[in-house]
């Protein structure tokens, strides 16, 4: 749908507004300036302290006529899959699809101008498939999360030390729910990283936070949920609840996870650190 931004004279004398095939609306103008009579009715009503029904604070003189397109994006995207679950959908890093959508290779059906940095993506059920089907995504549900998280543990790719440490974290704290709190995991990082300083090992990467030391609770929390949290919450394997200071693995993993998996798991991690720091030497 479309309106005109010269709306505003429609109080004017002579004015008269119609529809142009149910999907303009435009405003006819017989005269463009607004009435001295109306003006000075208005100023009336200040004196008596009452509120006009429209206040014009600089003279209207319509020159020109633009059509501004106010369509509800929002009707035209209900049913379509936002990028933020695309990537809940697909075993596919956040960062992939960002650079898919960037590089056109993977192009929206439906692009929503936010501000003059930022767009919503929206994309059809029926583009997801295709796109999955091209680039061999595999989609993730229910019957499938549990195996894809261990598949993820089994193949860690590590720019540092972060995913295993976390990972050791929520299998020591995690209660039968499989939720942790946040608190405890920053405990655990921090008691890990100072035991290895301590012991006179290499902490981390020298940019790390933990390398440099001096950190605050905070900051580790931020580092955290920003490293190795969010490629599991990004697959819905991990969530956060902020008010409760909570992480919790999902349910259709938590749930269908045996001892010896956890076991498992327990012991990938050990592997992948020590790989990890041998590398670092």
């Amino acid at each position: 749908m479309f309106a005109v931004r010269q709306l505003v004279v429609e109080k004017a004398e002579g004015g008269k507004v119609g529809l142009d095939g149910g999907c303009r609306a435009v405003v006819f103008l017989e005269e463009t300036s607004v009435s001295k009579n109306v003006l000075g009715r208005d100023e009336g009503l200040y004196d008596k302290g009452e509120r006009p029904d429209s206040l014009i604070d600089w003279p209207v003189d319509a020159l020109d006529y633009e059509l501004v397109d106010i369509f509800n994006w929002q009707e035209e995207a209900a049913g379509m899959i936002s990028q933020m679950e695309f990537f809940c959908r697909v075993d596919v890093q956040t960062e992939t699809v960002e650079r898919y959508v960037r590089d056109g290779l993977l192009v929206p059906d439906l692009v929503v101008p936010m501000s003059e940095h930022r767009t919503f993506k929206y994309f059809k059920e029926e583009t997801l498939q295709k796109y999955a089907e091209q680039y061999g995504w595999t989609f993730i549900d229910d019957s499938n999360r549990k195996e894809l998280f261990l598949d993820m543990v089994r193949q860690m790719d590590m720019s540092y030390s972060y995913k295993p440490v976390l990972l050791k974290a929520v299998l020591l704290y995690a209660d039968n729910k499989g939720r942790v709190k946040l608190s405890d995991i920053v405990t655990y990082f921090r008691e890990f990283y100072e035991a290895r300083r301590a012991a006179g090992l290499v902490v981390e990467k020298a940019n790390s936070i933990y390398a440099k030391g001096g950190y605050t609770d905070a900051q580790a929390q931020r580092n955290i949920l920003s490293n190795p949290f969010k490629r599991f919450e990004d697959m819905q394997m991990l969530h956060h609840t902020k008010t409760l200071g909570v992480i919790q693995v999902d349910e259709s993993v938590w749930k269908k996870l045996t001892r010896e998996e956890k076991q498992e798991i327990e012991r990938i991690c050990d592997e992948k650190l020590e790989q990890y720091f041998w590398r670092l030497k």
